[in-house]
């Protein structure tokens, strides 16, 4: 069975890559289901995934700006600017390109002799719903949130505030960094960059920054 994010109360999705279903076909005269809509988004996106994967790692850095600034002591500053950013989920089968609207900032990244410094960034899953109840992360499932404003905005008709679909989110919280054999890399985190030998060097390529 495949590992992805399903919806934390509907469960609708079970599409597993084993059965390479890649495309859906609708008929006239039948109706769509919601799981099959749902599943349509899921054979896309683990196609956009598979191919991800033959250029980019969790943590690759699409279109934002990295640099970084060397400081007393050995310590660095680094800043990324906003972008997009590819991130495969914490034991999850498919990978998503999330964007980052805002600078974020690292200051006071330790170095040590001989050793890498991970440079990471930080995120979490949201599943964000029309209305009912919130409920938090649980079981691999995202927390859900309610957010009103995504009710059916057809004024004049009749499903005017009708509740609509669910939305997956992933968001960027934070950023950290820690020196090889001193640390580790934290859960719903992604590395961007390392620091080796005075150089710093994106994550997937190794090349120079």
């Amino acid at each position: 069975m495949s590992v992805f994010y399903r919806f934390q109360d509907s469960g609708l999705d079970d599409w597993d890559k084993s059965n390479n279903y890649v495309q859906m076909g609708f008929r006239p005269g039948f109706a769509i289901q919601a799981r099959e809509l749902t599943q349509m988004q899921t054979i896309l996106q683990s196609q956009i995934t598979a191919l991800s994967r033959r250029f980019f790692k969790s943590g690759s850095i699409m279109d934002g700006n990295l640099s970084f600034t060397s400081g007393a002591g050995g310590s660095w500053s680094a800043t990324l600017g906003s972008g997009y950013v590819y991130i495969e989920p914490t034991n999850k089968d498919l990978g998503y390109y999330v964007y980052i609207p805002d600078n974020i900032l690292w200051t006071n990244i330790p170095t040590a002799a001989g050793q890498r410094t991970f440079v990471y960034i930080r995120w979490e899953e949201v599943q964000a719903n029309p209305d009912g109840n919130e409920f938090p992360a649980q079981g691999g499932y995202a927390k859900v949130i309610v957010d009103g404003s995504l009710k059916d905005n057809a004024q004049g008709y009749a499903n005017h505030s009708a509740p609509g679909a669910s939305r997956y989110q992933i968001n960027i919280t934070g950023q950290g960094s820690y020196i090889s054999g001193q640390g580790e890399l934290p859960v719903n985190s992604a590395i961007v960059a390392y620091i080796e030998d005075g150089v710093p060097r994106y994550w997937d390529t190794g090349s120079p920054v």
